[in-house]
């Protein structure tokens, strides 16, 4: 590879899942103001308009929130789905996958939130809610949501962009019916690559304003959110019932303290932006440690995009209904005189 071919690699607009993921040019200011917010003291949360129809669901509720609790002068915007359900039965609490999506889906300033839908568990939800609007048809269901603009051009277009790819209704219904989801929106305009911190902040508001059962919130991602499963299980190695990075890598050294977390690693054998050898390492690390359970699916024809057939894989899903969290803790991660209410002057 010459020097100029390895600018192309790690070139975030020719490549936009490219390594700039993982060398991580964050965060913003460092000095954060301090008090005691309570959440149920903060202001009511109201859904807001994402400036674009893409997530727009008849069947079931898919919101777009601003996070308004956090440790840090940011937050993320992120989407919520619930079960058609969640509203009859007051007395459950239901699963939650958090989902991570990669650099190419990451927004650049405002109303860009619909490039974060595109692949992954959104875009599963919202083949859902098209399934319930055609019962009666005999085809899977997909979406078409475009590129953020700034891509429309870049090499992930000339490489295959499988967003519109059906997703099996087996898939759809595991999933829609069956978890609360959350998606974070990154905006880059907050610097590259998630924020564990932030992310833990977020998790305890969502915590706080759903019915959430504690001892099933599983993390999954894909490409820059690959690594960021990996780095907030070691943030919070307590909290989590599952843990699965798709086409990622974390920090071997310290896999010895979510050994206890079951995992499924995915990664496609020809992957070129984020060699297989990043999973592979975390894979031996966690094994070395004598890991409680450890998946290791990998495509041998597929490069970067290995995500696409994961999430369209409805045993991922009975995989995770059957696990429930081993090791208690972290039920509150960020402490309360960490977090600041956003949008709010501070002392």
């Amino acid at each position: 590879m010459t020097p100029q071919d390895g600018n192309k690699r790690d070139s975030i607009e020719d490549n936009p899942n490219s390594l700039h993921d993982i060398h991580i040019a964050k965060r913003g200011p460092k000095n954060i103001p301090k008090m005691v917010v309570p959440l149920s003291n903060a202001p009511e949360h109201q859904a807001k308009d994402p400036g674009h129809p893409y997530a727009q669901a008849k069947h079931m509720k898919f919101d777009f929130f601003d996070q308004r609790i956090s440790n840090a002068p940011f937050g993320y915007e992120h989407f919520v789905s619930l079960p058609p359900s969640y509203e009859q039965d007051l007395d459950k609490r239901w699963p939650l996958i958090l989902f991570l999506h990669g650099a190419g889906e990451s927004q650049r300033g405002k109303n860009e939130s619909f490039a974060s839908i595109r692949h992954g568990i959104p875009k599963v939800v919202l083949c859902y809610d098209k399934l319930k609007s055609n019962p009666n048809s005999s085809e899977d269901p997909s979406i078409e949501i475009p590129l953020a603009p700034r891509l429309r051009k870049s090499k992930q277009t000339g490489q295959g962009d499988r967003s519109t790819q059906p997703v099996p209704r087996e898939t759809c219904e595991l999933v829609a019916e069956n978890f609360i989801t959350v998606t974070p929106s990154l905006n880059m305009d907050n610097g590259y690559g998630w924020d564990a911190a932030v992310l833990s902040a977020l998790l305890d508001e969502i915590v706080e304003r759903y019915r959430v059962d504690a001892d099933r919130i599983h993390i999954t991602g894909f490409s820059m959110g690959g690594y960021g499963t990996w780095d907030l299980a070691l943030h919070s190695p307590k909290r989590f019932a599952t843990l699965s990075p798709i086409c990622g890598g974390g920090d071997r050294l310290r896999a010895v303290h979510i050994k206890h977390v079951p995992h499924w690693v995915f990664h496609g054998d020809q992957d070129d932006i984020i060699p297989v050898k990043a999973s592979i390492q975390m894979v031996e690390a966690l094994e070395k440690a004598d890991a409680r359970e450890v998946k290791f699916k990998r495509y041998p024809d597929l490069k970067h995009d290995s995500w696409t057939p994961t999430y369209n894989e409805p045993e991922l899903y009975r995989w995770m209904l059957s696990h429930k969290r081993e090791v208690s803790g972290d039920e509150e991660v960020v402490p309360k005189e960490n977090k600041i209410v956003l949008g709010e002057e501070n002392a």
